[in-house]
């Protein structure tokens, strides 16, 4: 058992753990009432009821050591907050309730009065204790503010009170009971209440407000003199003048679009679907002049995997405002980095992405060969339409028999897609636009891209046809035969027949043992600093509104805390995916080089991502250069994830930037 599937039993097993209580309460009032229950067997179900909440308690602790043992991020509020909050209260109960209904004894007596009482409080406090434990996974999670724990105990202390006061108090006092329970429920309504709307103004606050620069140093040495602080806008890199310019225009738009299963949908595009594929050789600059014609959400451009000055980044609210209709910008960069990226908005992303504002950036390098056939597959959810490339039935493609095949296969997807390559052996040739080194030939495997990311496949092409296909577009297939042939594709990649059973039951390629370790390298840097990143689901507010959201650290974005850094540091950041869903984490404008996965370093080639697709219960540990200063987004590329709180930002210190969350351009990043 894994431990996103420990999480899970151990939620369930909190769950039951509550019900048992709150059951075992009851019975324990309705066994143990001045007059015979009405029910005879209300002892026997109370005496049942209380050990299988007891057990179930137990084994809670018994997964305990298992869930810490994948990392303390799993069981820190666990052990922390749940362990001594249910322990207490739970050995109360075993020893004040389990006695009494053993003995019966219901005499009437002060003494038995006394014994029952303390009985039921005890069962109270344990239900309680339980719930309140379901509120520290649910609610407060692995970072709570210690306010929390107050008003979580107080919940506790208080519903001990209630019980007291609704079922101990003397007959003769029932004004006085009444009016001071009712004190005591109105004061739990209003901390509850009061915690609600002090969460609320915190989901509230950064609406509108300006990100500050960094100021002093992280290791805790004295800041530097006060110096005014860099904009993001000012980040714009420099290039040769006597470079080459790529110059491309894109116009944002609404259009209708029909695919070729005649199926039609109304989409956000930037042209085409996928938008222009830009190409560019290293060393020349790329400008793209982005025009909004008529997409009323506002759009940007932000460069996935290509590490940009800060100010062309394209994070609306951060690096730049929102393009509205009618409006216009350029973006300006060098091409530093060769190898398959892919842009897409960066403006209320979720929906703007999904409905087709992305396209393929392709960068070469003059000095290597480049492949005889060279085929771009981006593969894309169109609003439920399943693409690769721009169709959902057949595209074709043609090769010499003998020559080179390059396939970019880009995964532009908030969910992982998996590619089915038949027809020959092939090699992985780069991920995430960096080489692999020595890739080894891969045939009976399947090649798993999560969100964001992109493998190039080389093969050399055989003289029957090769088909590419998806789990995400059904209909779609990409066939490439040999040149001069008939297109024939065989029967089982025809589309409809390639059954989703073969997805399931295929392997896939396993990165971290792909290609062979470089001959000579150097020793990675020493880290100067260490950061954990803790993915997990928590009740909370985004933008005010409530939400089972997905959260950083214990908080949902605009509140995440920042990961303050300094040009020239070298970060080690642990990543902890404690939900059931994977988190593919895209820090922006920066690679980084995967150190371990579950505590096992890569053996083959040096693995360097852009996007770490962090799957359930996993734990990677990251190694990130700090050497474009500005103001990054590091986010899940799941974008509905990031739209519910998913993200965060990399600060260098000394840059701020002028642009806001929300304001008069309405900026949302995802």
């Amino acid at each position: 058992m894994n431990t996103s599937q420990l999480l899970a039993v151990d939620l369930v097993m909190a769950a039951f753990a509550a019900c048992a209580w709150i059951a075992a309460v009851w019975m324990t009032v309705a066994a143990t009432a001045d007059q015979r229950p009405a029910w005879p067997r209300a002892t026997d179900l109370a005496l049942l009821l209380v050990g299988v909440a007891l057990l179930i308690t137990m084994g809670r602790y018994a997964l305990l050591p298992a869930l810490a043992a994948g990392s303390w991020w799993f069981a820190s509020e666990r052990l922390a907050i749940s362990l001594p909050l249910t322990a207490i209260p739970a050995a109360w109960a075993a020893m004040a309730g389990v006695p009494l209904l053993l003995r019966m004894r219901n005499t009437g007596s002060p003494r038995a009065a006394r014994r029952r009482e303390r009985a039921v409080l005890a069962m109270v406090s344990a239900a309680a204790a339980a719930v309140a434990s379901l509120a520290v996974t649910f609610v407060l999670g692995p970072f709570p503010a210690p306010w929390t724990i107050v008003v979580l105990v107080f919940m506790v202390v208080g519903a001990v009170m209630l019980a007291r006061l609704a079922l101990f108090w003397p007959g003769s006092a029932v004004r006085r009971r009444t009016t001071a329970a009712a004190a005591v429920a109105g004061l739990m309504a209003c901390t509850a209440l009061g915690s609600g709307v002090f969460a609320w103004l915190g989901s509230r606050s950064a609406d509108g407000a300006v990100i500050a620069a960094a100021v002093g140093h992280h290791d805790g040495t004295p800041p530097a003199p006060a110096v005014e602080p860099t904009t993001v806008t000012a980040l714009v890199g420099h290039s040769p003048a006597d470079a080459v310019v790529r110059h491309y225009e894109l116009t944002a738009r609404v259009e209708q679009v029909t695919l070729p299963s005649g199926q039609s949908t109304e989409a956000w595009t930037f042209g085409s679907l996928p938008g222009p594929l830009l190409e560019a050789e290293l060393g020349d600059v790329i400008e793209v002049e982005l025009k909004n014609r008529d997409v009323a959400a506002g759009v940007t451009l932000h460069w996935h995997g290509y590490d940009v000055p800060n100010a062309m980044d394209g994070v609306a609210g951060a690096t730049q405002d929102a393009i509205q209709p009618g409006q216009s910008m350029t973006y300006r960069f060098m091409a530093a980095q060769a190898g398959t990226y892919w842009y897409h908005t960066h403006q209320d992303s979720a929906e703007g992405v999904r409905r087709g504002l992305y396209g393929v950036l392709v960068v070469h390098d003059p000095t290597l060969p480049r492949a005889d056939k060279d085929i771009v597959v981006a593969g894309h959810d169109l609003s439920g339409l399943g693409l690769l490339g721009s169709s959902d039935r057949n595209t074709e493609h043609q090769a010499a028999p003998g020559s080179n095949v390059r396939v970019r296969l880009i995964n532009t997807d908030s969910l992982p897609q998996r590619y089915l390559v038949s027809g020959t052996a092939f090699r992985v040739a780069a991920v995430d636009g960096t080489e692999v080194n020595k890739p080894q030939e891969v045939s009976g495997k399947l090649l798993r891209i999560g969100a964001g990311g992109r493998f190039d496949i080389i093969f050399t092409m055989p003289a029957s046809p090769v088909t590419v296909r998806s789990d995400s577009a059904d209909s779609a297939v990409v066939v490439i035969s040999p040149q001069g042939s008939a297109v024939d594709v065989p029967a089982t990649d025809l589309p409809g027949t390639t059954q989703q059973g073969v997805f399931a039951t295929t392997p896939a390629l396993d990165l971290l043992d792909y290609g062979e370790p470089l001959a000579v390298s150097s020793p990675l840097p020493e880290a100067t600093r260490d950061e954990v990143v803790v993915l997990d689901r928590q009740f909370r507010f985004v933008d005010g509104v409530p939400r089972y959201a997905f959260t950083v650290n214990g908080a949902a974005y605009p509140l995440v805390p920042a990961m303050e850094v300094a040009e020239g540091d070298t970060v080690k950041v642990t990543v902890v995916n404690r939900t059931a869903e994977p988190h593919p984490m895209h820090p922006h404008g920066h690679h980084v080089q995967v150190l371990s996965r579950n505590g096992v370093a890569p053996s083959g080639s040096p693995l360097i991502l852009d996007t770490v697709d962090v799957l359930p219960g996993e734990v990677w540990e990251l190694l990130l250069k700090a050497h474009n200063p500005g103001i990054w987004m590091d986010h899940c590329h799941n974008l509905d994830h990031a739209a519910e709180g998913m993200m965060m930002m990399l600060k260098y210190e000394g840059v701020s930037s002028p642009f806001v969350h929300g304001g008069h351009s309405r900026n949302r990043p995802e």
